[in-house]
């Protein structure tokens, strides 16, 4: 194999890498998957409400820390810029799940949205208390996808064969350790699990 070959190797590597964490990002899969939910139970507005508080709000914050220059990238891939980030999020989440049982909103998507909470509050001890950039690609597709099977249908578990290979890109990008993105996934999938199967 010359070096050229080598090279266009590597480089097609790092596309795929770099498509698959922008398409496994979790604001992405949250606002898919939310409307996966709201369709499926005949709520689309409110898979739309989860979307916009678990997806849209998110990037938009991050998109303004990054303006503000407090935070460096889409992805957060500085620990130190993670902390406060987390706090925003698990209040507009908070927030959101109020108006759903205000609002009297079906309860799949309480549920749903209380797993993602329960998921962001893990990654959140394990990144602020433990001081460890845990992947939170890697938990949002796991935690997901074990949503998605129990809410829908088993058949979702399929689905996990995408969390290794979120996983592997965010390695290969050396955004994360194969530690970190295998804790992950994990953390994820059990926290969300457990917090949906507990509510729904």
């Amino acid at each position: 194999m010359t070096n050229t070959d080598v090279q266009d190797r590597h480089t097609t590597l790092d596309r795929a890498a770099r498509v698959l964490t922008e398409v496994g990002a979790p604001w992405v899969i949250n606002i898919v998957t939310s409307m996966i939910i709201g369709v499926a139970i005949g709520a689309p507005g409110w898979g739309v409400f989860v979307a916009v508080c678990a997806g849209v709000v998110p990037m938009a914050v991050i998109l303004a820390g990054m303006r503000r220059q407090k935070i460096g990238d889409h992805h957060v891939t500085k620990i130190n810029e993670r902390h406060l980030l987390i706090v925003v999020l698990l209040a507009v989440t908070v927030g959101a799940l109020v108006v759903q049982i205000a609002a009297h909103a079906p309860i799949e998507m309480i549920a749903f949205l209380s797993a993602g909470l329960v998921a962001l509050m893990v990654a959140a001890v394990i990144t602020s208390i433990f001081h460890w950039k845990v992947s939170v690609h890697t938990g949002v597709s796991a935690g997901v996808t074990v949503v998605l099977a129990l809410a829908l249908s088993p058949w979702w578990l399929l689905a996990l064969i995408f969390t290794p290979l979120v996983g592997w890109s965010r390695v290969h990008l050396g955004d994360h350790t194969k530690g970190q993105v295998v804790v992950g996934a994990i953390a994820g999938a059990a926290a969300a699990g457990l917090a949906y199967a507990l509510i729904a």
